[in-house]
């Protein structure tokens, strides 16, 4: 491989480092998407930082500039030991390639912090509570007249003056890591072979939890616990919480497969073992600590995630990226599978699922079936929706091929009822809430979708897709991608509703019209599209698969299953 050349700035006050990478672009990856992470390394223990990126065209070519202000007493969970180099990782669209020659030194004495517990002041409290309105006041003009900011940013001042707060989740979330840890002085240590199945949301049949959980169960020298509760921790009883704290401090292993926020105020004692399956396959948008600085991003001081001792990924590829999402070290990453996606390689579960839906539904076994399944725009549960004009039914109905059904699948979060044109109630079934989308895929002949990692569940099934990414520039800034949008999917991106009926068409086999501006691979003209376009696709879904899925092949479940039952000997 061609030499790098670069070079580093660095600069630290009190604590602060700022960082900055310089980098020559070659000719072959101008057009990728290029990211940078600062990997902070000491023997085993790591931290991979996101920087922040762009090119810019000088007299000796493209070059690249990254930048990152580091808070160093918030780069690992605990203090280092020793020593600690800085180091570098490129991103060049999907390709990885690591650049430690040149490391740089930093005092292990930088990066210890505070973390002595507030003590609880009622009197301060009451104190400040009588000056709330002036200090809410204060706020609100300081935040740009947000209530929303101003009540956050009181609540913390608060918070930090005397140990109280006003929010009730960070009064539960206090309550239960006190009570975690008078839960593990009392057992002092740990007995039997308890395994803890921990969620805010019910486990899904076939779902990561489920399977692992179901051979658990039938193991009988493991013993099963859960707290599966689908409040919020601010929600949660005193009562609840109590039990969630207790069987925490009880178990050997805790299995999660999302976000479990009061997880992360625990110092977890050492002879427990955290496992993160994780809900999505690859990696696609951003999230987890990726997102620091962005809007809805947390901030450096998070330790959201960052006690995890195990998490599962779909490919070695990817490692990386999840280190950097959890600020996990790299060696916890290990590509043992996504434990949800075996049903999708067993040719008997297949056949039964497609016979009960044919079964249900029998209109989609008489046609064509075209599955649109975007994702939800917003923040999440509380405001997600679907912009409501921007897939046009009618107009689609009445250009793709009178022997297609469409399905509508909107994502959960999305409640916002669909209006089916009575002219077409027999060709349109909308199942959002219903069927899983995996099992719709298996009667499916094409998939469109936009941001959705469902994508990654039809690459395992290799069933066509294409993309209708009307918002692109717009869902880019706001969420952003690992790589870039364009070279990463694994099929024809359209941005209108003419380019979309036109490309559901060609990949159905119909006839299409010539359009050169609606995607780099083209069609011949004729029915469908050309036999060398077709292998553009075919090599375009097969990299994809090397890259994201690599480490999938239906024994996921049994993998971590016996990763495990290691944790209890």
């Amino acid at each position: 491989m061609k030499k790098i050349n670069y070079r580093i700035t660095v600069n630290i006050n009190e604590k602060i480092m700022k960082l900055g990478f310089r980098g020559q672009l070659s000719e072959d990856k101008v057009g990728k998407k290029i990211r940078v992470q600062a990997i902070f390394s000491q023997r085993q223990v790591d931290r991979r930082f996101p920087m922040d990126v762009h090119i810019e065209e000088t007299d000796i070519g493209p070059q690249i500039y990254a930048d990152a202000v580091i808070e160093l007493p918030y780069v690992f969970l605990t203090p280092p030991r020793r020593k600690v180099n800085v180091t570098f990782a490129l991103w060049y669209g999907m390709e990885e390639i690591i650049l430690d020659d040149q490391p740089f030194p930093v005092q292990k004495e930088l990066f210890t912090r505070s973390d002595a517990t507030l003590q609880q002041s009622y009197p301060k409290f009451l104190g400040l509570t009588l000056a709330l309105p002036v200090l809410l006041a204060r706020a609100y003009y300081s935040e740009g007249k947000n209530m929303e900011q101003a009540k956050k940013k009181v609540n913390d001042y608060v918070y930090r003056v005397c140990g109280l707060s006003y929010s009730p989740r960070q009064r539960n979330t206090s309550y239960f890591a006190a009570r975690y840890q008078k839960e593990v002085k009392r057992t002092e240590k740990l007995s039997g072979r308890k395994v803890l199945f921990l969620s805010e949301r019910l486990p899904e049949e076939g779902g990561n939890l489920a399977r692992i959980r179901k051979l658990c169960e039938e193991d009988p020298d493991i013993q099963v616990l859960e707290f599966i509760n689908t409040k919020t921790v601010d929600a949660l009883t005193r009562s609840e919480l109590k039990d969630c704290a207790r069987k925490c401090a009880e178990a050997r292993v805790i299995v999660l497969e999302d976000f479990y926020p009061q997880l992360h105020s625990l110092a977890v004692r050492q002879e427990t073992t955290v496992v993160q399956l994780w809900h999505a396959c690859g990696a696609f948008k951003t999230f987890g600590l990726s997102r620091m600085g962005k809007q809805g991003g947390a901030p450096q001081s998070s330790m959201n995630h960052r006690n995890y001792d195990l998490v599962c990924v779909s490919s070695e590829q990817i490692r990386g990226i999840y280190a950097e999402a959890f600020a996990v070290p790299y060696h916890k990453i290990l590509a043992l599978g996504v434990p949800r996606t075996d049903d999708l390689f067993d040719w008997q579960y297949k056949r039964t699922k497609r016979d009960e839906l044919y079964c249900r539904y029998p209109v989609l076994s008489e046609n064509r079936v075209v599955l649109f399944a975007p994702t939800f725009r917003g923040d999440g549960n509380k405001d997600a929706y679907y912009p409501e004009n921007a897939f046009d039914i009618r107009y689609f109905m009445e250009h793709i091929p009178e022997d297609t059904v469409c399905i509508i699948k909107h994502h959960p979060f999305v409640s916002m009822p669909l209006v089916i044109p009575e002219e077409y109630e027999e060709r349109v079934v909308d199942l959002s809430g219903k069927d899983h989308i995996n099992d719709l895929m298996l009667v499916s002949d094409l998939l469109i979708t936009d941001y959705s990692s469902s994508i990654f569940e039809a690459a395992i099934l290799e069933l066509p897709m294409l993309f209708y990414a009307f918002d692109k520039e717009e869902y880019i800034e706001s969420r952003d991608f690992y790589f870039g949008y364009d070279e990463m999917v694994p099929g024809p991106v359209a941005s209108t509703m003419e380019e979309l009926v036109r490309w559901t068409g060609k990949l159905l086999g119909e006839e299409g019209e010539e359009d050169e501006n609606v995607s780099e691979i083209k069609s011949d003209g004729n029915t469908g599209i050309s036999s060398e376009d077709e292998e553009v696709l075919n090599a375009r879904a097969d990299e994809f698969r090397n890259v994201f899925l690599s480490s999938l092949d239906g024994n996921s479940t049994e993998r971590i299953y016996k990763q495990i039952k290691k944790y209890l000997k």
